[in-house]
């Protein structure tokens, strides 16, 4: 039997509404600490991207070695961050509806087995889906140069054809692993043999699945960034303008990352508004897509003929 895209969708929800406090009692700690990362790092960060980018096409190497290793120290605090905080949020997220576990306490820190395996898989997959980019895009764009050579004229829509099957197996590889957390908790293992066992047949059925559970986070990601999108606009608007001209484009790049580092400092008068927002966005997003991807994960592997009903009983 395929996977039920609406059968899944709604379990989903409904988990979500029954257990909402539960998550919340779960993902409090650890989302604070990856936004607490956030507004440390990401003023930082975003000064040293600008700097680099603001020193154009010929530098002074000693200037573009001060702004790399700047770049680079507030990179792999954000990097040494996340990688604790992540795998926590997920397995959070997870627990209960992939095992049935019960959060006792009044928060969610810990950081063991599950979180170590869920980092491992994240750091592998991350690794296929970059090898998958580069050798097929290798592959692409030699295809591409043979088929030129007998229509020259098509060269344009031939590059974008490549680009595009490029980017159609990297999501087909992704959907196929979209069950990978899930199944590491579940199997007390990186869970890649088991991911892509359980989502076999299923790949289009799963990628609707998901889908439709973007669709239905939109409305909310757009009411969290009403508030700031008007500061926004006209950097993007110079940034489309730009086209071609790299001159243009970095003129309009340097302000717009300016602004995005202004969002994470206190001295921001929105500041006060971007912080909650960013909390509450952050353990929505991670609740409702973790959730997801444990009820696919119930749905694909709950055995026998009633695995469907199994699987909605979850909620209850």
């Amino acid at each position: 039997m395929g996977f039920p895209v609406i059968r899944a969708f709604s379990a989903t929800f409904a988990y979500l509404m029954r257990h909402g406090a539960d998550l919340l009692k779960a993902l409090w700690l650890p989302v604070g600490l990856i936004v607490a990362l956030q507004l440390y790092v990401m003023p930082s960060f975003f000064s040293s991207l600008s700097s680099i980018i603001a020193l154009g096409e010929n530098p002074e190497p000693s200037e573009a070695a001060s702004a790399l290793g700047d770049l680079a120290k507030w990179g792999l605090v954000l990097t040494a961050g996340s990688a604790i905080a992540y795998p926590m949020i997920t397995v959070a997220s997870l627990r209960h509806v992939v095992r049935g576990d019960e959060l006792k306490a009044p928060f969610y820190l810990r950081y063991g087995g599950d979180e170590l395996r869920v980092l491992a898989a994240y750091i592998l997959i991350s690794i296929m889906v970059i090898l998958i980019s580069v050798v097929g895009g290798l592959g692409a764009t030699i295809v591409v140069m043979v088929l030129t050579l007998v229509a020259p004229q098509a060269r344009q829509l031939l590059s974008v054809i490549g680009e595009f099957a490029v980017n159609l197996v990297s999501v087909w590889f992704r959907v196929r692993l979209a069950t990978l957390y899930p199944a590491s908790l579940a199997t007390g293992t990186i869970g890649f043999g088991a991911a892509w066992a359980s989502t076999k047949g299923s790949a289009w059925s799963l990628f609707f699945f998901f889908v439709l559970v973007g669709l239905a986070l939109l409305p909310f990601a757009v009411l969290v960034m009403a508030p700031f999108a008007g500061e926004f606009f006209p950097h993007f608007r110079r940034l489309a303008e730009a086209g071609q001209d790299t001159l243009a484009a970095r003129e309009a790049l340097i302000p717009m990352l300016d602004a995005f580092g202004k969002l994470y400092s206190p001295e921001n008068p929105s500041f006060a508004l971007f912080v909650p927002l960013l909390f509450v966005s952050t353990l929505v997003s991670s609740a409702v897509l973790n959730v997801a991807s444990g009820i696919a994960w119930r749905f694909l592997t709950d055995g026998g003929p009633g695995r469907q009903a199994a699987a909605q009983s979850i909620a209850a």
